[in-house]
């Protein structure tokens, strides 16, 4: 979540703070905002407006049918002229050990990269004249040149910001040492592609057109002057924070009216994976989704966590020690996944019964015979509505060097982060509008409109770059 660390290197212990409990408090409307009203009718007109028949097979307000079919990428079906879209859906991109979307932002647009983070609500990124704020995918964003782009006054200043030198101020820290400062702006932003001309459009607009990017969206982000520590090194430039904030990304959007429902989501898989905003999309769906509550209404997207089985077997835990301090959350800006230290015991136990006595779990290099790599349990998280969602062994265990990592951490002070990992292979819905998440097993491969199959190249390129940022030492986020 929020700041930079590496696994398996590096025991940050997860803080609460009085910080965060502000985070989830109300914002300023965006209906009336100054930018829509000073520039609306020359960047935000004839757009339409998303919604859930957008996307084939989706409703948002009911359970998802599940699909006829097993997808595979080589053989993606067509969707049907009539619903033929990919409005609100965009690719992913494997950075170091996290996902990130290319957004662009101005006017004319700027490409950004940025980490999408369920645990954050916080969008912010180095802009020119940043201060060591390292080499990453994008040149820093240069305010000077958007014609469209408006500093927030001190009046103005939201999430905690402060009033320095007329401008609003936002500063954050983090336990492993990590820090940024940024000065509040609002401008033109919308998720897109690798290019501008492979944005997400809606039917009809003009190829290669950026001005016809429905999505384009006044929003308020952080523009950093000052980065420290491992954001310097990320791949990413920035972060976009994916909490149900109302000053995220998609309750922003919704607020605008550019998209029908405050919902979006998340689809990874190794090597990239594919984002939908304003629905979900089932084209990429292997099983019927299942949706659980949400135990709270605002903040993280928090889960109620029953019982974890590894190849079946309960770890015979009580319901509440998942459910202590901040809960169960799915933070997809964290690589791994944690459990309470409480857990520890009877995860090992059950761990050595499958795996046998040695080597012990640890969070380490260790070395398996093949018969024994042969024997890796899958780990089944079930959750309120009889919501089970199998993690494979393909997704939590890391191979380096001819041995083997496993990326469940048995740490966590109290509660449970349910991190990138747990997700890869699966399509999550987030729901803030029905107070749900639902689960999906998925093909995750994002393909454009005009190519639904990726080239060779391109499957070869995500696998090399996943492979290359993907390694014992990564970074990832956690608060």
């Amino acid at each position: 979540m929020y700041s930079l660390r590496l696994a398996a290197i590096f025991k940050i212990v997860r803080g609460l703070t009085n910080a965060h409990d502000e985070k989830s408090r109300g914002s300023p409307a965006f209906a009336n905002d100054y930018l829509y009203a000073k520039y609306g009718a020359e960047i935000f007109s004839n757009h339409n407006v998303l919604n859930a028949s957008m996307f084939d097979g989706a409703d948002v307000n009911t359970l998802i049918p599940s699909a006829q079919h097993q997808l595979k990428i080589s053989h993606r079906r067509r969707l049907d002229e009539a619903s033929a879209s990919e409005s609100g859906v965009s690719p992913l991109f494997m950075g170091i050990g996290t996902h990130y979307a290319h957004v662009y932002v101005g006017e004319p647009p700027q490409r950004v990269s940025v980490i999408v983070d369920t645990g954050s609500h916080h969008t912010a990124f180095p802009c020119s004249g940043c201060k060591s704020c390292g080499h990453h995918t994008d040149p820093y964003f240069d305010p000077s040149k958007s014609k469209s782009l408006r500093w927030l006054e001190c009046h103005e200043c939201v999430a905690s910001a402060r009033c320095v030198q007329h401008k609003c101020q936002v500063s954050q820290s983090y336990t492993e040492g990590s820090s940024w400062k940024a000065y509040q702006m609002r401008d033109a932003y919308y998720v897109g592609g690798e290019t501008l001309k492979s944005q997400p459009r809606y039917l009809g607009s003009a190829e290669g057109n950026p001005d016809d990017d429905w999505l384009m969206t006044p929003f308020i982000f952080g523009c950093q002057t000052y980065e420290t520590g491992l954001f310097r090194t990320q791949k990413a430039d920035g972060i976009m924070g994916m909490s149900m904030h109302s000053q995220t990304l998609v309750p922003t959007m919704r607020a605008a009216g550019k998209i029908d429902h405050n919902v979006f989501a998340l689809c990874f898989m190794y090597g990239g994976g594919t984002m939908a905003l304003g629905g979900v999309d089932r084209r990429l769906h292997k099983t019927a989704m299942k949706f659980t509550p949400l135990a709270k209404n605002s903040g993280w997207f928090t889960v109620r966590l029953l019982d974890v089985k590894l190849n079946g077997r309960s770890l015979e835990i009580q319901p509440s020690v998942f459910a202590t301090g901040k809960g169960t959350i799915i933070d997809s800006g964290t690589t791994d996944t944690y459990l309470p230290r409480r857990a520890a015991e009877r995860f090992k136990h059950v761990w050595t019964e499958i795996m046998g006595p040695l080597p012990k779990y640890a969070n380490t290099k260790l070395a398996y015979s093949p018969e024994t790599v042969a024997k890796f349990p899958t780990i089944t998280f079930a959750f309120e509505n009889g919501v089970e969602v199998r993690v494979k062994p393909s997704a939590y265990i890391e191979q380096a060097g001819g041995k083997y990592i496993p990326r469940v951490y048995l740490t966590e002070a109290s509660g449970t982060v349910l991190g990138a990992n747990f997700m890869q292979d699966h399509d999550i819905f987030f729901d803030a509008e029905n107070r749900r998440v639902g689960f999906a097993e998925a093909n995750c491969a994002y393909v454009s409109e005009d190519k639904r199959t990726p080239t060779p190249a391109q499957r070869a390129r995500r696998l090399i770059e996943s492979k290359h940022n993907f390694s014992i030492g990564n970074a990832v986020r956690r608060l």
